[in-house]
Protein backbone atom coordinates (compact mmCIF):
# COMPACT_ATOMS: atom_id res chain seq x y z
CA UNK A 1 0.00 0.00 0.00
CA UNK A 2 1.33 3.20 -0.68
CA UNK A 3 -0.29 7.04 -1.66
CA UNK A 4 1.34 7.79 -4.22
CA UNK A 5 -0.42 4.99 -6.30
CA UNK A 6 -2.97 7.34 -6.93
CA UNK A 7 -0.47 9.42 -9.81
CA UNK A 8 0.75 5.71 -11.29
CA UNK A 9 -3.05 4.90 -11.55
CA UNK A 10 -3.80 8.54 -13.00
CA UNK A 11 -1.36 7.42 -16.26
CA UNK A 12 -2.26 3.84 -16.38
CA UNK A 13 -6.36 5.12 -16.85
CA UNK A 14 -5.63 8.22 -18.66
CA UNK A 15 -2.84 7.79 -20.28
CA UNK A 16 -0.52 10.85 -21.35
CA UNK A 17 -1.81 14.17 -20.81
CA UNK A 18 -0.90 18.13 -19.49
CA UNK A 19 -1.78 17.88 -16.15
CA UNK A 20 0.01 20.77 -14.51
CA UNK A 21 0.60 24.57 -15.29
CA UNK A 22 2.80 26.61 -13.95
CA UNK A 23 4.28 29.99 -14.76
CA UNK A 24 3.28 29.13 -18.86
CA UNK A 25 4.38 26.18 -18.90
CA UNK A 26 2.92 22.96 -19.41
CA UNK A 27 4.16 19.97 -17.85
CA UNK A 28 2.60 16.03 -18.55
CA UNK A 29 1.50 13.68 -16.05
CA UNK A 30 4.20 11.35 -17.76
CA UNK A 31 7.16 14.20 -17.31
CA UNK A 32 6.12 14.57 -13.38
CA UNK A 33 5.82 10.91 -12.72
CA UNK A 34 9.53 10.47 -14.27
CA UNK A 35 10.79 13.45 -12.17
CA UNK A 36 9.29 12.37 -9.35
CA UNK A 37 10.74 8.55 -9.65
CA UNK A 38 13.95 10.65 -10.21
CA UNK A 39 14.02 12.55 -7.12
CA UNK A 40 13.10 9.61 -5.14
CA UNK A 41 16.15 7.98 -6.05
CA UNK A 42 18.39 10.93 -5.44
CA UNK A 43 16.70 11.07 -1.88
CA UNK A 44 17.17 7.37 -1.23
CA UNK A 45 21.28 8.06 -2.37
CA UNK A 46 21.25 10.72 0.46
CA UNK A 47 20.56 8.68 2.74
CA UNK A 48 16.43 9.15 3.03
CA UNK A 49 14.95 5.46 4.31
CA UNK A 50 11.99 4.13 5.24
CA UNK A 51 10.45 6.07 8.18
CA UNK A 52 12.31 9.07 8.13
CA UNK A 53 10.27 12.14 7.87
CA UNK A 54 11.70 14.92 5.32
CA UNK A 55 10.53 18.37 5.85
CA UNK A 56 8.94 20.26 2.86
CA UNK A 57 9.63 24.08 3.09
CA UNK A 58 8.59 25.59 -0.23
CA UNK A 59 6.05 27.51 -1.61
CA UNK A 60 3.77 25.94 -4.26
CA UNK A 61 5.69 24.34 -7.60
CA UNK A 62 5.53 21.50 -9.22
CA UNK A 63 8.78 20.25 -7.30
CA UNK A 64 6.39 20.50 -4.12
CA UNK A 65 3.86 17.71 -5.97
CA UNK A 66 6.73 15.97 -7.32
CA UNK A 67 8.30 16.04 -3.39
CA UNK A 68 5.00 14.11 -1.95
CA UNK A 69 5.35 11.13 -4.29
CA UNK A 70 8.89 10.75 -4.36
CA UNK A 71 9.09 10.70 -0.97
CA UNK A 72 6.23 8.17 -0.17
CA UNK A 73 8.22 6.27 -3.42
CA UNK A 74 11.09 6.02 -0.92
CA UNK A 75 8.68 5.14 2.03
CA UNK A 76 9.16 7.90 4.13
CA UNK A 77 6.89 10.22 5.55
CA UNK A 78 6.70 13.84 4.20
CA UNK A 79 6.50 16.78 7.06
CA UNK A 80 4.69 19.55 4.85
CA UNK A 81 6.00 23.18 6.32
CA UNK A 82 4.03 26.30 6.23
CA UNK A 83 6.55 28.76 4.40
CA UNK A 84 5.56 31.96 6.16
CA UNK A 85 6.52 30.62 9.32
CA UNK A 86 9.02 31.99 11.16
CA UNK A 87 12.54 30.29 11.82
CA UNK A 88 11.61 29.46 15.44
CA UNK A 89 8.28 27.86 14.49
CA UNK A 90 10.00 26.12 11.63
CA UNK A 91 12.32 24.92 14.47
CA UNK A 92 9.76 23.26 16.62
CA UNK A 93 8.28 21.57 14.26
CA UNK A 94 11.82 19.99 12.63
CA UNK A 95 12.59 19.12 16.45
CA UNK A 96 9.74 17.88 17.62
CA UNK A 97 9.42 15.48 14.50
CA UNK A 98 12.93 14.35 14.59
CA UNK A 99 13.25 14.92 10.68
CA UNK A 100 16.70 14.66 9.01
CA UNK A 101 16.04 16.44 5.70
CA UNK A 102 14.79 19.70 4.76
CA UNK A 103 13.58 20.07 0.50
CA UNK A 104 13.77 23.65 0.63
CA UNK A 105 14.12 26.21 -2.65
CA UNK A 106 16.68 29.12 -2.82
CA UNK A 107 14.34 31.71 -1.21
CA UNK A 108 13.84 30.15 1.94
CA UNK A 109 17.24 28.10 2.14
CA UNK A 110 18.09 31.10 4.59
CA UNK A 111 14.91 30.42 7.28
CA UNK A 112 15.22 26.68 6.70
CA UNK A 113 18.97 27.17 7.97
CA UNK A 114 18.29 29.40 10.62
CA UNK A 115 15.54 26.66 12.02
CA UNK A 116 17.50 23.74 11.72
CA UNK A 117 19.93 25.01 13.96
CA UNK A 118 20.20 23.21 17.18
CA UNK A 119 18.00 20.07 15.44
CA UNK A 120 20.07 17.29 16.71
CA UNK A 121 18.39 14.69 13.92
CA UNK A 122 19.04 17.43 11.05
CA UNK A 123 22.08 16.05 8.05
CA UNK A 124 21.42 17.56 5.29
CA UNK A 125 19.39 20.36 3.07
CA UNK A 126 18.77 19.81 -0.45
CA UNK A 127 17.85 22.99 -2.18
CA UNK A 128 16.06 23.43 -5.62
CA UNK A 129 18.91 25.92 -7.08
CA UNK A 130 21.58 27.91 -5.63
CA UNK A 131 21.87 29.15 -1.85
CA UNK A 132 24.38 31.00 0.37
CA UNK A 133 23.75 28.24 2.76
CA UNK A 134 26.63 26.64 3.58
CA UNK A 135 26.39 22.71 3.14
CA UNK A 136 23.36 23.03 1.22
CA UNK A 137 23.18 21.32 -1.87
CA UNK A 138 21.50 22.52 -5.47
CA UNK A 139 19.63 18.99 -6.67
CA UNK A 140 17.75 21.16 -9.03
CA UNK A 141 20.79 19.74 -12.06
CA UNK A 142 20.90 16.77 -10.43
CA UNK A 143 17.34 15.28 -10.28
CA UNK A 144 17.24 14.84 -14.33
CA UNK A 145 20.60 12.66 -14.25
CA UNK A 146 19.19 10.37 -11.46
CA UNK A 147 17.82 7.08 -12.78
CA UNK A 148 14.11 6.60 -11.45
CA UNK A 149 13.43 4.23 -9.06
CA UNK A 150 10.45 2.15 -11.05
CA UNK A 151 8.51 0.96 -7.59
CA UNK A 152 6.66 2.43 -4.94
CA UNK A 153 8.11 1.11 -1.80
CA UNK A 154 5.33 -1.20 -0.30
CA UNK A 155 4.10 -0.13 3.03
CA UNK A 156 1.75 -1.37 5.50
CA UNK A 157 -1.82 -0.07 6.02
CA UNK A 158 -0.76 2.14 9.05
CA UNK A 159 2.95 3.29 7.90
CA UNK A 160 2.75 7.38 8.16
CA UNK A 161 2.92 9.03 4.93
CA UNK A 162 2.63 12.48 6.35
CA UNK A 163 2.99 14.40 9.45
CA UNK A 164 0.81 16.98 9.28
CA UNK A 165 0.99 20.08 12.47
CA UNK A 166 -1.96 21.99 13.09
CA UNK A 167 -1.97 25.39 12.66
CA UNK A 168 -1.63 26.04 16.64
CA UNK A 169 -4.44 28.36 17.40
CA UNK A 170 -3.61 27.17 20.48
CA UNK A 171 -0.99 25.88 22.35
CA UNK A 172 1.77 24.19 20.65
CA UNK A 173 1.19 22.69 17.41
CA UNK A 174 0.48 18.83 17.32
CA UNK A 175 2.03 16.90 14.69
CA UNK A 176 -0.75 14.67 12.75
CA UNK A 177 -0.02 11.29 11.77
CA UNK A 178 -2.02 10.36 8.82
CA UNK A 179 -1.02 6.52 7.18
CA UNK A 180 -1.21 5.90 3.52
CA UNK A 181 -5.15 3.97 4.17
CA UNK A 182 -6.20 7.32 5.51
CA UNK A 183 -5.17 9.20 3.02
CA UNK A 184 -6.13 6.63 0.13
CA UNK A 185 -9.47 5.48 2.24
CA UNK A 186 -10.56 9.32 2.50
CA UNK A 187 -9.44 11.04 -0.99
CA UNK A 188 -10.96 7.98 -2.69
CA UNK A 189 -14.13 8.30 -0.87
CA UNK A 190 -14.58 11.93 -1.92
CA UNK A 191 -14.04 11.83 -5.26
CA UNK A 192 -17.27 8.93 -5.60
CA UNK A 193 -19.61 11.99 -4.91
CA UNK A 194 -18.84 13.99 -7.86
CA UNK A 195 -17.29 12.46 -10.49
CA UNK A 196 -15.77 14.59 -13.35
CA UNK A 197 -14.52 14.52 -16.76
CA UNK A 198 -11.27 13.82 -17.39
CA UNK A 199 -9.32 17.01 -18.67
CA UNK A 200 -11.47 19.47 -16.26
CA UNK A 201 -9.59 22.57 -15.88
CA UNK A 202 -8.69 23.55 -12.31
CA UNK A 203 -6.70 26.07 -10.15
CA UNK A 204 -4.54 24.91 -7.21
CA UNK A 205 -4.38 28.04 -4.64
CA UNK A 206 -4.46 25.94 -1.71
CA UNK A 207 -1.19 25.79 -0.30
CA UNK A 208 0.37 21.85 -0.09
CA UNK A 209 1.18 22.47 3.38
CA UNK A 210 -2.20 22.40 4.05
CA UNK A 211 -4.63 18.77 4.02
CA UNK A 212 -7.21 20.65 1.38
CA UNK A 213 -4.25 21.45 -0.50
CA UNK A 214 -2.91 17.56 -0.44
CA UNK A 215 -6.89 16.28 -1.44
CA UNK A 216 -7.13 18.41 -4.37
CA UNK A 217 -3.65 17.01 -5.66
CA UNK A 218 -4.84 13.74 -4.85
CA UNK A 219 -8.05 14.67 -6.36
CA UNK A 220 -6.80 15.78 -9.51
CA UNK A 221 -4.65 12.55 -10.19
CA UNK A 222 -8.38 10.28 -9.63
CA UNK A 223 -10.01 12.79 -12.01
CA UNK A 224 -7.87 12.86 -15.08
CA UNK A 225 -7.59 16.71 -14.37
CA UNK A 226 -5.65 19.18 -15.72
CA UNK A 227 -4.47 21.80 -13.01
CA UNK A 228 -2.58 25.27 -12.99
CA UNK A 229 -0.62 25.45 -9.78
CA UNK A 230 -0.37 28.90 -7.96
CA UNK A 231 2.55 29.59 -5.66
CA UNK A 232 -0.03 31.70 -3.71
CA UNK A 233 -3.34 33.39 -3.48
CA UNK A 234 -3.80 36.65 -5.56
CA UNK A 235 -6.73 37.11 -6.19
CA UNK A 236 -5.82 39.07 -10.14
CA UNK A 237 -3.87 36.03 -10.38
CA UNK A 238 -6.75 33.92 -10.14
CA UNK A 239 -9.07 35.76 -12.25
CA UNK A 240 -6.72 35.93 -15.06
CA UNK A 241 -6.17 31.92 -15.29
CA UNK A 242 -9.73 31.16 -14.55
CA UNK A 243 -10.36 33.31 -17.79
CA UNK A 244 -6.80 32.21 -19.33
CA UNK A 245 -7.32 29.00 -18.99
CA UNK A 246 -11.56 28.58 -18.98
CA UNK A 247 -10.97 26.80 -15.19
CA UNK A 248 -14.13 24.91 -14.39
CA UNK A 249 -13.49 23.81 -10.89
CA UNK A 250 -11.54 24.99 -7.76
CA UNK A 251 -10.92 24.66 -4.33
CA UNK A 252 -11.11 27.30 -1.42
CA UNK A 253 -11.47 28.32 1.65
CA UNK A 254 -14.28 31.58 2.60
CA UNK A 255 -11.56 33.89 2.76
CA UNK A 256 -10.49 33.88 -0.86
CA UNK A 257 -14.17 33.86 -2.09
CA UNK A 258 -14.56 36.68 -0.54
CA UNK A 259 -11.63 38.09 -1.94
CA UNK A 260 -12.47 37.45 -5.40
CA UNK A 261 -15.73 38.93 -4.24
CA UNK A 262 -13.96 41.87 -3.88
CA UNK A 263 -11.36 41.63 -6.02
CA UNK A 264 -10.81 45.00 -8.35
CA UNK A 265 -11.70 45.25 -12.08
CA UNK A 266 -13.74 41.24 -11.30
CA UNK A 267 -16.05 42.57 -13.73
CA UNK A 268 -13.45 42.66 -16.74
CA UNK A 269 -12.44 38.92 -16.54
CA UNK A 270 -14.07 36.27 -18.25
CA UNK A 271 -15.52 33.71 -15.47
CA UNK A 272 -18.50 32.15 -17.42
CA UNK A 273 -16.36 28.78 -17.58
CA UNK A 274 -16.66 28.48 -13.82
CA UNK A 275 -18.93 25.47 -13.36
CA UNK A 276 -18.13 25.08 -9.55
CA UNK A 277 -16.28 25.81 -6.51
CA UNK A 278 -15.57 23.26 -3.45
CA UNK A 279 -15.40 25.64 -0.16
CA UNK A 280 -14.24 24.25 3.36
CA UNK A 281 -11.66 24.64 5.67
CA UNK A 282 -13.48 27.30 8.02
CA UNK A 283 -17.35 28.32 8.06
CA UNK A 284 -19.29 29.44 4.69
CA UNK A 285 -21.77 32.20 5.55
CA UNK A 286 -24.66 31.80 3.68
CA UNK A 287 -24.12 35.30 2.50
CA UNK A 288 -20.89 34.69 0.95
CA UNK A 289 -21.86 31.94 -1.00
CA UNK A 290 -24.79 33.17 -2.43
CA UNK A 291 -23.05 36.12 -3.67
CA UNK A 292 -20.46 34.42 -5.34
CA UNK A 293 -22.73 32.46 -6.83
CA UNK A 294 -24.63 35.35 -8.24
CA UNK A 295 -21.10 36.82 -9.48
CA UNK A 296 -19.49 33.78 -10.77
CA UNK A 297 -22.52 31.81 -12.25
CA UNK A 298 -21.41 28.78 -10.91
CA UNK A 299 -22.42 26.32 -7.27
CA UNK A 300 -20.73 26.46 -4.17
CA UNK A 301 -20.33 23.18 -2.41
CA UNK A 302 -19.71 23.07 1.17
CA UNK A 303 -18.25 20.33 3.22
CA UNK A 304 -16.58 20.03 6.61
CA UNK A 305 -13.23 18.02 7.38
CA UNK A 306 -9.88 18.22 9.49
CA UNK A 307 -6.69 17.62 9.25
CA UNK A 308 -7.26 14.90 11.43
CA UNK A 309 -9.79 13.07 9.46
CA UNK A 310 -7.91 12.59 6.45
CA UNK A 311 -9.18 15.93 5.25
CA UNK A 312 -13.13 15.41 4.38
CA UNK A 313 -15.87 14.38 6.69
CA UNK A 314 -18.78 15.71 5.17
CA UNK A 315 -19.92 17.10 1.81
CA UNK A 316 -22.63 16.92 -0.93
CA UNK A 317 -23.49 14.13 -2.51
CA UNK A 318 -24.10 15.24 -6.61
CA UNK A 319 -27.20 16.06 -7.77
CA UNK A 320 -28.16 16.43 -3.75
CA UNK A 321 -29.40 20.25 -3.16
CA UNK A 322 -28.00 22.79 -1.17
CA UNK A 323 -28.96 23.02 2.82
CA UNK A 324 -27.99 26.69 3.82
CA UNK A 325 -26.08 26.43 6.75
CA UNK A 326 -25.35 22.75 6.53
CA UNK A 327 -21.70 21.40 5.61
CA UNK A 328 -23.63 18.30 3.82
CA UNK A 329 -23.29 14.44 5.29
CA UNK A 330 -21.06 11.90 6.20
CA UNK A 331 -19.37 10.82 2.64
CA UNK A 332 -18.41 7.26 1.93
CA UNK A 333 -16.15 5.42 4.75
CA UNK A 334 -16.81 8.24 7.47
CA UNK A 335 -19.43 8.13 10.10
CA UNK A 336 -19.90 11.31 12.10
CA UNK A 337 -22.07 11.48 14.77
CA UNK A 338 -23.48 14.29 17.69
CA UNK A 339 -21.98 13.49 21.07
CA UNK A 340 -22.94 15.08 24.53
CA UNK A 341 -20.15 15.41 27.25
CA UNK A 342 -19.88 11.91 27.96
CA UNK A 343 -19.73 10.25 24.35
CA UNK A 344 -23.29 9.44 24.31
CA UNK A 345 -24.65 9.94 20.74
CA UNK A 346 -27.25 12.48 20.61
CA UNK A 347 -30.70 12.34 18.59
CA UNK A 348 -31.46 14.10 15.75
CA UNK A 349 -32.00 17.80 16.22
CA UNK A 350 -29.86 17.74 19.57
CA UNK A 351 -26.80 20.25 19.60
CA UNK A 352 -23.42 18.41 21.48
CA UNK A 353 -20.09 17.88 19.45
CA UNK A 354 -19.48 16.44 16.23
CA UNK A 355 -17.38 13.48 16.20
CA UNK A 356 -16.33 10.69 13.47
CA UNK A 357 -15.01 7.51 13.05
CA UNK A 358 -13.91 5.55 10.08
CA UNK A 359 -10.59 4.34 8.41
CA UNK A 360 -9.87 7.62 7.19
CA UNK A 361 -9.05 8.79 10.95
CA UNK A 362 -5.59 9.68 11.89
CA UNK A 363 -3.32 7.45 13.93
CA UNK A 364 -3.07 9.95 16.29
CA UNK A 365 -0.78 13.07 17.41
CA UNK A 366 3.28 12.24 16.89
CA UNK A 367 4.82 11.71 19.93
CA UNK A 368 1.15 12.95 22.50
CA UNK A 369 -0.38 9.99 23.83
CA UNK A 370 -2.14 12.14 26.40
CA UNK A 371 -3.46 14.04 23.39
CA UNK A 372 -4.04 11.59 21.32
CA UNK A 373 -6.10 9.77 23.64
CA UNK A 374 -8.46 12.47 24.56
CA UNK A 375 -8.92 13.57 20.74
CA UNK A 376 -10.17 9.97 20.25
CA UNK A 377 -11.83 9.09 23.36
CA UNK A 378 -14.35 6.47 22.71
CA UNK A 379 -13.45 5.41 19.85
CA UNK A 380 -14.52 8.65 18.17
CA UNK A 381 -12.66 11.31 17.03
CA UNK A 382 -13.93 14.63 19.01
CA UNK A 383 -13.49 17.85 16.58
CA UNK A 384 -14.18 20.52 18.97
CA UNK A 385 -17.03 21.56 16.82
CA UNK A 386 -20.09 22.41 17.95
CA UNK A 387 -23.24 21.31 15.97
CA UNK A 388 -26.37 19.12 15.29
CA UNK A 389 -27.41 16.60 12.78
CA UNK A 390 -30.95 16.51 11.18
CA UNK A 391 -33.01 13.00 10.78
CA UNK A 392 -31.41 12.87 6.94
CA UNK A 393 -27.92 13.06 8.45
CA UNK A 394 -27.45 16.46 7.14
CA UNK A 395 -24.79 18.35 9.67
CA UNK A 396 -24.99 22.11 11.17
CA UNK A 397 -22.09 23.33 12.60
CA UNK A 398 -23.37 26.13 15.16
CA UNK A 399 -19.57 26.85 16.48
CA UNK A 400 -16.61 25.74 18.41
CA UNK A 401 -16.24 24.84 22.01
CA UNK A 402 -13.22 27.12 22.33
CA UNK A 403 -14.77 29.85 20.30
CA UNK A 404 -17.90 30.37 22.19
CA UNK A 405 -18.29 33.54 24.14
CA UNK A 406 -19.41 33.44 28.00
CA UNK A 407 -21.23 36.49 28.76
CA UNK A 408 -22.39 36.49 32.44
CA UNK A 409 -22.77 32.95 32.32
CA UNK A 410 -24.88 32.51 28.74
CA UNK A 411 -22.99 30.52 26.07
CA UNK A 412 -22.96 32.68 22.88
CA UNK A 413 -22.61 31.66 19.23
CA UNK A 414 -19.75 33.94 17.59
CA UNK A 415 -21.42 32.57 14.23
CA UNK A 416 -24.86 33.86 14.70
CA UNK A 417 -23.55 37.47 14.92
CA UNK A 418 -21.16 37.27 12.28
CA UNK A 419 -23.80 35.81 9.84
CA UNK A 420 -25.56 38.77 11.35
CA UNK A 421 -22.67 41.78 10.37
CA UNK A 422 -22.69 40.28 7.12
CA UNK A 423 -25.95 41.40 6.57
CA UNK A 424 -25.06 45.18 6.32
CA UNK A 425 -22.89 45.87 2.96
CA UNK A 426 -20.08 48.11 4.28
CA UNK A 427 -18.77 44.74 6.23
CA UNK A 428 -16.58 42.98 4.07
CA UNK A 429 -14.80 40.66 6.83
CA UNK A 430 -16.15 40.42 10.49
CA UNK A 431 -15.03 38.37 13.42
CA UNK A 432 -16.94 37.92 16.64
CA UNK A 433 -14.72 37.07 19.56
CA UNK A 434 -14.94 37.56 23.76
CA UNK A 435 -12.92 39.81 25.47
CA UNK A 436 -12.28 40.13 28.93
CA UNK A 437 -14.85 42.17 31.04
CA UNK A 438 -15.41 43.11 34.79
CA UNK A 439 -19.24 42.71 34.86
CA UNK A 440 -19.85 39.72 32.76
CA UNK A 441 -16.06 38.00 32.84
CA UNK A 442 -16.50 38.06 29.25
CA UNK A 443 -17.73 40.17 26.71
CA UNK A 444 -18.41 40.44 22.89
CA UNK A 445 -16.56 42.38 20.48
CA UNK A 446 -16.47 42.94 16.57
CA UNK A 447 -13.46 42.91 14.50
CA UNK A 448 -13.59 44.27 10.98
CA UNK A 449 -13.17 44.78 7.91
CA UNK A 450 -14.69 47.53 6.17
CA UNK A 451 -15.69 48.45 2.57
CA UNK A 452 -14.06 51.69 2.37
CA UNK A 453 -16.37 53.33 -0.64
CA UNK A 454 -19.51 52.89 1.80
CA UNK A 455 -19.42 55.08 5.35
CA UNK A 456 -21.02 53.73 8.70
CA UNK A 457 -20.35 53.61 11.96
CA UNK A 458 -20.60 51.83 15.04
CA UNK A 459 -24.04 53.16 15.96
CA UNK A 460 -25.19 52.42 12.52
CA UNK A 461 -23.50 48.72 13.15
CA UNK A 462 -25.19 48.14 16.80
CA UNK A 463 -28.92 49.37 15.07
CA UNK A 464 -28.06 47.06 12.59
CA UNK A 465 -27.57 43.92 14.62
CA UNK A 466 -30.85 44.54 16.40
CA UNK A 467 -32.88 43.47 13.60
CA UNK A 468 -31.42 40.13 14.16
CA UNK A 469 -30.37 39.45 17.18
CA UNK A 470 -31.06 40.16 20.92
CA UNK A 471 -29.78 43.27 22.73
CA UNK A 472 -27.45 40.99 25.15
CA UNK A 473 -25.77 39.57 21.87
CA UNK A 474 -24.68 43.60 20.44
CA UNK A 475 -20.89 43.70 20.70
CA UNK A 476 -19.69 45.85 23.37
CA UNK A 477 -16.31 46.92 21.10
CA UNK A 478 -16.78 47.60 17.41
CA UNK A 479 -12.55 47.46 16.91
CA UNK A 480 -12.01 48.53 12.32
CA UNK A 481 -9.60 46.51 10.98
CA UNK A 482 -7.62 46.98 7.41
CA UNK A 483 -7.33 43.42 8.02
CA UNK A 484 -7.84 40.13 9.94
CA UNK A 485 -4.99 37.57 10.67
CA UNK A 486 -5.09 34.28 9.14
CA UNK A 487 -2.90 31.17 8.58
CA UNK A 488 -1.94 30.56 5.10
CA UNK A 489 -4.82 28.37 4.23
CA UNK A 490 -7.30 31.61 5.07
CA UNK A 491 -8.29 30.35 8.42
CA UNK A 492 -9.15 32.57 10.85
CA UNK A 493 -6.51 33.11 13.71
CA UNK A 494 -9.12 34.20 16.27
CA UNK A 495 -6.87 33.29 19.47
CA UNK A 496 -4.21 36.21 17.82
CA UNK A 497 -7.30 38.49 16.81
CA UNK A 498 -8.19 38.31 20.52
CA UNK A 499 -4.81 39.02 21.78
CA UNK A 500 -4.73 42.26 19.42
CA UNK A 501 -8.08 43.17 20.03
CA UNK A 502 -7.66 43.18 23.78
CA UNK A 503 -4.35 44.99 23.49
CA UNK A 504 -5.88 47.67 21.81
CA UNK A 505 -8.70 47.92 23.95
CA UNK A 506 -6.53 48.19 27.05
CA UNK A 507 -7.89 45.30 28.35
CA UNK A 508 -6.32 41.71 29.73
CA UNK A 509 -5.68 39.04 26.80
CA UNK A 510 -7.75 36.17 27.16
CA UNK A 511 -6.29 33.12 28.15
Amino acid sequence: MNAGILAVESLEKYGEYESTFFRGKAYTNTERLDYASRLAALLQDHGVKPGDRVAVMMANCPEVTAAFHAIWRVGASILPVIPQLTPNEVHYLLEDSGAEVVLTSPQLANAADKAREGVATFRQMLCFGESTVDGAIDIAPLVPQASPIENLHDCAKDDMAILMYTSGTTGKPKGVMLSHNNILTNHRALSTLRPQTPGTRGISVLPMSHIFGVLTMNLGYIYGATGVLHEYFNPIDVMESIQDFKVQRFGAVPTMLTALIHCPGREEYDVSSVEQVGCGASALLNETRLKFEELFGCEVIEGYGMTECGAAATSYPKNEPYRPGSVGKAIPSVEVAILDDDDNVLSPNETGEICMRGEGIMLGYWNRPDATAEALKSGWLHSGDVGHMCEEGFVRITDRKKDLIIKGGENISAREIEEALYQHPAVIEAAIIGVPDEKFVETIAAAIVLNPTIETNEQELADHLKQYITKFKIPTYFVFKPMLPKNSTGKMLKRTLRDEVAEELGLKPKA
